[in-house]
């Protein structure tokens, strides 16, 4: 026995170990839901009056979901029969500007009245017959603007019956223009999208398709206002619609209505449409896209072939696009389509499809298209695959739209997200007992100063347990990997309300539950898809396979493996082998630089007629233009490259100095003067800007209204800053500034604002010794830095989310953070605001609000043979006209999370931002300011995270901390300006120059 025992001694510990494990995973879940089960609420606690404690003082619209449960609990009901039509120019009331009268607009006779500005309104006054639920609608014609879909907010009897209505959104129309092109090497390409003019009409409904039917308003009988207020781009209104909710068959009426009609089901028939053909779409960002599996129409082993349509681009709420299938006869056909969805792991996507413009049943609302790592064919039916819908069409053309629906996630997403706002409010309630750093060891008897405490904890624990039954009612696979962060928050809220006494202790760990929770409801709220092909068939013919066989897909991926030894995957576009062929490297993601050649194909080389090859850098690889040009084989322009590299070239002699040009001069006045700062080096200049970042605050306008703070009381310096904190932290709140300590080499950018504002810099002497023990330095270091040692501010946190929940209502963050609340945080709507960062008072009144944002640059090499053309090309790429194109395009193909940031001030202008954001970046801009690059410069970066860690962490003296860093720093100076022959002559030189560093 003993013998056997250590012959597989080793296998039984694994053994042991797995079975450990399974008991361990198995109990611990059984555990969980077993408590869940046994949750009760202490005798005499009213759940209601909890939920309404929490809801209280929020200055946030209801949800509708929220505002129909509200009048769904005092009996209001759907009315009957009922249809107004108002004109758009039957208005009761206009706003002084911004509105205009149309005549015969798209070829539609009568006049319209167009809303042209923003914030330009109309009112209409009706009246309605009875009591109850009511839906509206309008047409509209969209008007020449800034390539956005338009949006409107709504209110009824001047207010705003829930958050959404702030946020209508209608579609513009877009098409291809022409056919793809081909570039010489046999890849496809798509062709340009472009707006097509014309009326349309949608109801008011949710933006992001989170409830599946048009909105219901609660009206009562009477009179009542509408207003209708412009928040993005022009657009005219024809007739505005207000009517009884419509009540769409279901598919057994339906069927029972072909029976009675006697329609036949046709014979012989399969008919596919081209996904990649999609004669009209919503949005310029759906697009065709390229799938090597061998069964994907049509398919190429050599080369690039756009033959689907959709992915990751095809995701958002509303995105619609619209095919033409023409059938030989009439009669009763089947639906389908052939798709890949392998974006959310384990859980459905959804669609709406509609055929000639109407829903056909009910069902037809919310088609399904289940999670699998490969193509499936999908048969619309809601009976299984064995028995697909039936649908009427008759002989000729249809048209089969489908548009993205979260509708049946729409309830559960809003559940988690109020479960982060309780969350955040709770967490709120703690920091006012504990304060922000508090002693995990003591006992603050949270349960007798925090009303309802283990209840509360409870219920969102209940919350996110019923959000799990109904995500798995949803038909989400058995360990979805997305239920696991529903299971981790539900398992620590149960724990938290177990064990009070640990949460202060574990507030880390909830906050961290919060931003999760956030994540995943943005992650689950993109249901991206992928088609090939739709199908009309006969129901008596065979639904196409799938996918290839194992064969066909083994042979084709030992085909690209063999090929990838050969395939040039660096160059873009068309490749030339000429001799005067500009060489052109970007340091950007292959979808952006196919923008970028394409517009060179189209534009530049078209008027110029120098030809130019396009070279993708690998991400993170910047070191191959280093190597590239000490081998001498660097090329004549890069793009792309990060702002603090061209000093490492024109310190080399490996740079033209652009201020050899004679128009350079007026090239430079395309941008802010601060921002050529870190370009310059002995007297020239080695780089434009491409981009540029800038932090801005934000701010919650709710929350500071909740505080006694107005609009006109919003910090403009830092001293106000200052005087805020407390009073935010009194209530459970707090203040954000950035700070980065995973990457120390942020923590330059995040002190150069307030060195900037006193009016200092990082050097002096052209760069021959740091400037950072100079007494404005020190008070720079001492504001920056008290912040997280007098103030306690957060060292670390996720602001996006925490500003959602409310938690952090205020705080400076750069320009994604500006795109994220913009593009995801809908609730947020009209609550939310951005002006200029905090700065310091001058003595002649005015607030220095310096700071800079470092992004990325274009740069000619040296050793070019087209020196001219060189500078042709960058002036074209960094000019309006093109920055202009250029972030049209990228944000057509990647969204609006992709917006171009450009540096050249006009280009920025025309960005399809709303014209209060365009004001306070322009602002924000009149300040800005970028720091000089130095050669030795990293140790600056190295020793201010340093001086940030001694002072905030180690509680070391400023001074001291400050001193021992600039001994440091110029030590590195000295040495490197030694390596280079930068000696006390030559710096003598270069400062008679005038240049900004060395």
């Amino acid at each position: 026995m003993i013998r056997w025992l250590r012959k597989y001694k080793v296998t039984l510990v694994v053994v042991a170990v797995l079975v450990c494990f399974f008991l361990w995973w198995n109990n611990s879940r059984g555990y969980n839901d077993a408590a869940m089960a046994g949750i009760s609420l202490d005798a005499g606690i009213d759940e209601s009056s909890i939920l309404e404690s929490e809801d209280a003082g929020s200055k946030l619209e209801p949800s509708f979901n929220k505002y129909v449960d509200s009048w769904n609990e005092q009996g209001a009901a759907d009315t009957a029969d009922f249809k107004l039509t108002l004109s758009s120019v039957d208005f009761k009331a206009l706003s002084g500007k911004g509105t205009r009268i149309e005549s015969g607009l798209g070829g539609r006779s009568g006049d319209a009245l167009a809303l042209i500005e923003e914030d330009s309104w109309a009112e209409y006054a009706f009246e309605v017959p009875q009591d109850g639920y009511y839906q509206m609608g309008m047409s509209y014609y969209a008007m020449e603007g800034k390539r956005s879909s338009i949006v409107r907010s709504i209110q009824i009897d001047g207010v705003y019956p829930f958050f959404q209505a702030k946020k209508l959104e209608f579609q513009r129309m877009w098409k291809e223009a022409g056919e793809p092109w081909f570039d010489n090497q046999g890849n496809e390409f798509n062709p340009r999208r472009e707006e097509t003019a014309g009326w349309q009409y949608r109801e008011f409904r949710d933006a992001e398709s989170k409830v599946y039917e048009p909105f219901r308003f609660y009206l009562t009988k009477g009179k009542h206002t509408l207003r209708i207020q412009a928040v993005r781009e022009p657009a005219a209104i024809g007739e505005i619609d207000i009517f009884s909710p419509v009540n769409v068959p279901t598919y057994e009426e339906v069927l029972s209505t072909y029976e009675q009609q006697g329609y036949k089901k046709v014979e012989g028939q399969l008919i596919k449409a081209q996904a990649e053909l999609s004669t009209l779409k919503s949005d310029p960002t759906l697009k065709r896209i390229e799938d090597r599996e061998p069964a994907t129409e049509p398919f190429n082993k050599d080369s690039i072939v756009l033959n689907a349509f959709g992915g990751a681009s095809w995701r958002t709420g509303g995105q619609w696009a619209e095919w033409e299938v023409e059938v030989p006869e009439s009669g009763l056909y089947e639906i389908g389509a052939r798709y890949g969805q392998w974006f959310l792991n384990g859980m459905p996507t959804q669609r709406k499809v509609t055929i000639d413009g109407k829903l056909p049943f009910k069902e037809m609302n919310e088609i399904s298209f289940p999670y699998k790592a490969e193509w499936q064919i999908s048969k619309f039916g809601g009976r299984g695959e064995s028995e697909p819908y039936l649908y009427y069409l008759e002989k000729g053309k249809h048209t089969i739209r489908m548009e993205v629906q979260v509708g049946a996630l729409g309830r559960m997403l809003e559940t988690v997200t109020d479960t982060t706002r309780k969350m955040s409010l709770l967490g709120r309630e703690v920091i006012q007992v504990t304060g922000t750093n508090p002693d995990p060891n003591g006992d603050w008897r949270l349960e007798q100063n925090i009303n309802n405490l283990v209840p509360r904890l409870q219920l969102m624990a209940q919350s996110l347990d019923e959000t799990i039954k109904g995500l798995y009612a949803l038909g989400v696979n058995e360990g979805s990997s997305e239920v696991s962060t529903l299971y981790e928050a539900r398992d620590v809220l149960l724990s938290l309300a177990n064990d009070t006494i640990s949460i202060p202790g574990r507030m880390g760990q909830f906050n961290d539950l919060q931003a999760s929770l956030g994540t995943w409801v943005n992650g689950l709220s993109k249901q991206s898809l992928v088609l090939d092909y739709l199908i009309v068939k006969s129901p008596d013919t065979d639904w196409p396979k799938p996918a290839a066989g194992w064969i066909a897909r083994t042979g084709t991926m030992l085909y690209d493996f063999t090929s990838s030894f050969t395939k040039n995957y660096g160059g873009i576009g068309n490749v030339y082998e000429d001799e005067q062929v500009l060489d052109v490297w970007v340091a950007r993601g292959r979808d952006w630089v196919d923008i970028i050649k394409q517009m060179i194909d189209e534009d530049f080389t078209t008027e110029t007629g120098i030809k130019v090859n396009i070279n993708v850098i690998p991400a993170q690889q910047m070191q191959v233009l280093l190597l590239a040009s000490t081998a001498g084989v660097a090329p004549d322009v890069a793009l792309g490259v990060e702002g603090e590299i061209p000093i490492d070239y024109a310190v080399r002699n490996g740079l033209v100095n652009l201020e050899e040009y004679s128009d350079y001069d007026e090239v430079a006045a395309r941008f802010r003067p601060g921002a050529l700062i870190p370009y310059k080096y002995n007297g020239g200049s080695y780089a434009l800007p491409e981009n540029q970042n800038f932090n801005m605050l934000f701010y919650r306008k709710d929350i500071m209204q909740q505080l006694g703070i107005t609009e006109e009381q919003i910090p403009d310096t830092w001293e106000e800053v200052m005087d805020l904190i407390p009073i935010l932290q009194q209530n459970g709140m707090d203040f954000f500034y950035p700070h980065a300590p995973n990457n120390p080499g942020l923590a330059i950018n995040e002190f150069a604002p307030f060195l900037f504002q006193q009016n200092s810099e990082f050097y002096r002497e052209n760069g021959k010794f740091s400037n950072l023990d100079s007494p404005e330095a020190m008070e720079a270091f001492k504001l920056w830095t008290g912040l997280f040692t007098n103030f306690k501010i957060s060292k670390q946190a996720d602001f996006y989310n925490r500003f959602r929940s409310g938690e952090m209502p205020i705080g400076v963050a750069d320009y994604s953070t500006y795109v994220l609340l913009s593009t995801a945080a809908p609730e947020l709507t009209g609550w939310w605001g951005m002006k200029p960062m905090p700065g310091i008072e001058q003595e002649d009144g005015q607030i220095n609000r310096s700071t800079g944002g470092l992004a990325q640059t274009g740069m000619i090499f040296k050793d070019t043979d087209m020196k001219e053309q060189s500078w042709e090309f960058l002036k074209w790429w960094t000019s309006a006209d093109t920055q202009e194109r250029f972030g049209s395009e990228l944000e057509a193909l990647l969204g609006v999370e992709a917006r171009w940031n450009t540096a050249n001030i006009e280009a920025l202008t025309r960005m399809p931002w709303q014209s209060s954001d365009i004001e306070a970046i322009l602002q924000q801009w009149e300040w800005f300011k970028e720091r000089e690059v130095v050669i030795g410069g990293y140790y600056t970066t190295r020793h201010i995270a340093n001086i940030w860690n001694q002072i905030v962490l180690n509680g070391k003296i400023p001074r001291e901390a400050i001193e021992e860093g600039v001994k440091e720093i110029d030590k590195e100076l000295r040495k490197k300006r030694e390596e280079f022959g930068l000696n006390d002559e030559s710096t003598d030189q270069q400062a008679s120059k005038g240049g900004d560093s060395p």
